[in-house]
């Protein structure tokens, strides 16, 4: 039994009636088909400019994508409130003339206006934020709801000065009074420009 099943497992070469072992016929040649590996070395090809510094033959830089242009130029590393008070700044100098000039009531009450939106726009961005202990956002804050008290009280004036008389309720439609405290307003102006100043 063992001896048949060698016999048909056996592969006999007809010629000689010897038995083959291994691959009977002729291998492909491979040989050509793959190159031996060379380590290549290679260097940079560097050829000559003329006028090198000048623009000629570059492409101009577009210095009006932002996303470009921020990659090459580094911004200042400001605050976004140091910015937004700094917007503020000019806005507070201008109530400021209208009280050194002594504008008109209309002129000054579009300044103080203007003022107070900026301030509520400042007071929502920055009331849950750190920022709100500055001393310059509280400056802030106070200076322009005192602006705008002052634009009741002179408004008021305009309409009931002649039909109260200058004392107890009538009194705060004096314009002394009003002069007082615009004088009182002009300081803590200043004072706040100075604070806003100082924000960094």
């Amino acid at each position: 039994m063992f001896l048949s099943a060698n016999i048909g497992l056996c592969a006999y070469d007809p010629a000689t009636g010897e038995e083959v072992k291994g691959y009977m016929g002729d291998l492909p040649d491979v040989t050509e088909r793959f190159q031996k590996f060379l380590p290549q070395t290679t260097r940079p090809n560097f050829q000559a400019v003329d006028a090198f510094n000048t623009s000629k033959g570059y492409k101009p830089v577009p210095r009006d994508n932002p996303t470009y242009v921020n990659v090459i130029v580094k911004k200042e590393k400001v605050s976004e409130f140091t910015n937004d008070i700094n917007e503020l700044i000019p806005i507070v100098e201008n109530v400021i003339l209208a009280i050194e000039n002594n504008e008109s009531e209309q002129l000054f009450a579009a300044r103080a206006n203007y003022l107070y939106d900026n301030m509520e726009v400042l007071r929502k961005k920055y009331e849950d934020k750190p920022e709100q202990f500055y001393p310059a956002y509280n400056a802030i804050i106070a200076v322009s709801n005192h602006t705008k008290a002052i634009v009741s009280i002179r408004n008021e004036a305009l309409v009931y000065s002649s039909y109260l008389p200058y004392q107890s309720d009538g009194y705060m439609y004096n314009p002394q009074y009003i002069n007082e405290q615009l004088s009182y307003l002009l300081d803590e102006l200043n004072n706040t420009v100075r604070l806003m100043k100082e924000v960094e």
